[in-house]
C-alpha cells in the first residue's frame, strides 16, 4: 500500500488537498460571524480611538506601543504579543474582524508546509510530494482535533498569543537548520528577527525555539562532528531571544498576573527540580488522557503518516544510503530528545501553577503531534536502514512493504485487501473515539451555524455596535447576549456595570459606562427609540 501511494503521489496529494479544503468550509462559514470581544476591546481601545480621531494607521501603532508599555507594567510582560493584541482588525473597521480566521488558517498552513518541506524533503530525504502529503494529513487532523477553536482560528488575542508564536517557532527552527547547513547570511538575519520577536511572545514558544536551536547545534557538534566556527554565529539570535525574554520576564505586571492566577486556584510547583519532574510526568498523562484519550482520531493521523512515509523512506535509502544511515542511526537518542522537548513545553505552565488557558492546551497539542510524528518517521528510517537488503527481508503484505524477495509487489486483489483492512482499522479507531467527535472543529462550527445561533449572534452584535457607536450616548444599555457562542470567543457585557468585561467594552468605544439588561426588558424600554435600526436588520 505504501508503494502504491508513493507511485500515485500526485493523485493522493490532490485527494488530500480537496478533502482539506472541504474541511475548511465550516470554519470559513463561521468566519462571517466573528466579532471582537473582551480582551480584544481592552488591548485595542487606545489604538481604535487614535485611529478614529486621526485616520492614521501610524497613530494606531503608536497608541499600541503605549498600551504595550502600560500592560508590561500592570499585567504581563510578553511585549510582542501584547503589541499585536492592540492591532486587531476591528480597531480599523467594525466589520473587519471576519478576516481573523483567514489570517490564522493561512498562517498555519504556510508554517507547517514550510517546516515539512525542509525536514521531510531535505533532512529526511523523502522524494517527490511526500512532504506535502504529510503536511496535508497533519493539517487536516490537527485543524479538526485542536482543543480550542477559539484560540486556533477565531479569537485574535488567543491566536496571536499561541498560534502565531507556534508558527514563528517553526519558521525559526527551519532557518536555524538551514543556516547550520549552508551558512547563508540571509537565513541568519531572518532567524535573528524571528528570535528577537519570539523573545517577547508566549513563553512556551520562546522555550521551543531556544531549545531547538541548542539541540540543532549540539547534534551537529556531537554527532556530526562539525567544528565550523561560523556555527557560533547562531549565538546572535540566541542572545537576541534571551534579551527579549529578559525584558518580558522582568515586567512588574507579571507579579500582578501571577497573584491573580494564584487567587483563581493556581498552585506553583515550588522550584526548578519539581517543575522538571512534573513536566515529564504531566506530558505523559496529558498525552494519554487529553490528546489520545479525548482526540482518539489522532491515532489515525499517526498510522497514516507511517504508511505514507515508508516507501519514500525506502527511496531515500536507495538514493543516498550512506547519508541515510547517518541520519537514522540514533533512534533511542532521537526519541529521548523529542520526548524531553515535548515535556519541556509544559515547564512555564507548571512553574506558574498549571493555570493553563485554552490556547496553551492548543500549543501542547501541536508540539505533541509534531514530536510524535517526527519520532515515528525516525523509527521507520532506522528500521529501513537496519533491515533493507538483508536476505529474504519481507514485512507484512498488509502494509504493502517488501524487499527484493517480492519485486513484483502486491497484486490488485492484495492491494484491495490492504485498503479494506486499513479502513477497517481506521473505522475501529473512529468507533472507539466517537465520544469526542462533537468537540471537533467542523462539528462545532456546523452546529453553531445550522442551529441559528450564529445568525442570532451576528444580529445581536450588530445592535450592540450600533448602540455603542451612538455619539449621543455616554452610558450604554444593551440587551443581554448569550455567553456560549460555539467556536467564537465572547465575553459579554453583563448587568454589573463594574464587571471587567463591561469595562473593556466601554473603553474600546470611549463610553463612561455600560451594562446589560434582559432582552425582553430592553425591547420594552428602548425598542421605539431604535425602531428604524431594528427594522433594517429584519
Amino acid at each position: 500500500m505504501s508503494d502504491f501511494i508513493y507511485k500515485h503521489q500526485k493523485l493522493f496529494t490532490w485527494i488530500l488537498a480537496i478533502i482539506f479544503v472541504i474541511s475548511l468550509i465550516p470554519i470559513f462559514i463561521v468566519a462571517g460571524f466573528d466579532a471582537a470581544s473582551g480582551d480584544d476591546y481592552n488591548y485595542g481601545s487606545a489604538s481604535r480611538l487614535a485611529f478614529l480621531s486621526t485616520g492614521s494607521i501610524w497613530a494606531a501603532i503608536t497608541a499600541a506601543a503605549r498600551t504595550t508599555v502600560s500592560i508590561w507594567h500592570s499585567w504581563q510582560g510578553t511585549w510582542f504579543d501584547c503589541f499585536l493584541f492592540c492591532l486587531h482588525p476591528e480597531v480599523f473597521s467594525d466589520s473587519a474582524y471576519v478576516i481573523v480566521p483567514y489570517i490564522f488558517v493561512i498562517m498555519q498552513i504556510l508554517a507547517y508546509v514550510y517546516f515539512a518541506h525542509h525536514f521531510v524533503k531535505r533532512r529526511f530525504g523523502m522524494p517527490g510530494l511526500t512532504y506535502l502529503i504529510i503536511s496535508l494529513l497533519y493539517l487536516l487532523f490537527v485543524f479538526q482535533l485542536v482543543p480550542s477553536q477559539k484560540s486556533a482560528f477565531f479569537w485574535w488575542v488567543g491566536s496571536i498569543h499561541y498560534a502565531m508564536p507556534m508558527c514563528l517557532a517553526l519558521v525559526g527552527i527551519v532557518l536555524a537548520d538551514k543556516f547550520l547547513e549552508d551558512h547563508k547570511t540571509s537565513d541568519l538575519v531572518w532567524l535573528s528577527v524571528v528570535a528577537a520577536l519570539i523573545g517577547g511572545a508566549t513563553y512556551p514558544a520562546a522555550l521551543l525555539l531556544l531549545m531547538s536551536l541548542f539541540l540543532l547545534w549540539l547534534s551537529g557538534f556531537v554527532l556530526g562532528k562539525v567544528r565550523n566556527k561560523r556555527n557560533l554565529l547562531l549565538l546572535i539570535p540566541v542572545i537576541l531571544e534571551i534579551s527579549g525574554l529578559v525584558i518580558s520576564m522582568i515586567a512588574p505586571g507579571n507579579a500582578v498576573r501571577s497573584a491573580s492566577d494564584i487567587a483563581d486556584g493556581a498552585a506553583p510547583t515550588g522550584g526548578i527540580l519539581s517543575t522538571i519532574i512534573n513536566s515529564i510526568t504531566f506530558s505523559v498523562t496529558d498525552a494519554a488522557t487529553s490528546f489520545v484519550g479525548e482526540k482518539t482520531f489522532v491515532v489515525i493521523l499517526f498510522l497514516s503518516v507511517i504508511i505514507a512515509s515508508f516507501s519514500p523512506l525506502k527511496e531515500a535509502y536507495k538514493k543516498d544510503t550512506e547519508n541515510f544511515q547517518k541520519t537514522f542511526s540514533h533512534p533511542v537518542l532521537f526519541i529521548l530528545v523529542v520526548f524531553l522537548l515535548n515535556a519541556s513545553i509544559y515547564a512555564p505552565r507548571l512553574y506558574a501553577g498549571n493555570h493553563a488557558s485554552s490556547g496553551y492546551n492548543n500549543f501542547n497539542f501541536w508540539v505533541f503531534t509534531l514530536c510524535k510524528i517526527a519520532g515515528l518517521i525516525y523509527i521507520e528510517g532506522f528500521v529501513i536502514q537496519w533491515l533493507v537488503g538483508k536476505p529474504g527481508f519481507r514485512l507484512s503484505p498488509i502494509l504493502g512493504i517488501s524487499s527484493q524477495a517480492d519485486k513484483k509487489g502486491s497484486s490488485t486483489g492484495n492491494l484491495l485487501l490492504q485498503f479494506v483492512v486499513l479502513f477497517a482499522i481506521f473505522g475501529g479507531i473512529a468507533f472507539c473515539g466517537r465520544h469526542g467527535v462533537k468537540t471537533y472543529t467542523d462539528f462545532v462550527c456546523l452546529d453553531y451555524y445550522l442551529s441559528g445561533q450564529a445568525a442570532d449572534y451576528k444580529e445581536q452584535m450588530a445592535l450592540q455596535r450600533f448602540l455603542f457607536e451612538d455619539p449621543s450616548v455616554t452610558e450604554v444599555v444593551v440587551p443581554e447576549i448569550n455567553d456560549k457562542q460555539g467556536p467564537l470567543m465572547h465575553m459579554p457585557v453583563v448587568a454589573d456595570a463594574d464587571n471587567v468585561d463591561n469595562y473593556m467594552t466601554r473603553i474600546f468605544y470611549g463610553k463612561d459606562n455600560c451594562r446589560a439588561i434582559p432582552r425582553t426588558e430592553w425591547m420594552e424600554t428602548y425598542a421605539d427609540k431604535y425602531q428604524e435600526f431594528l427594522e433594517s436588520k429584519k
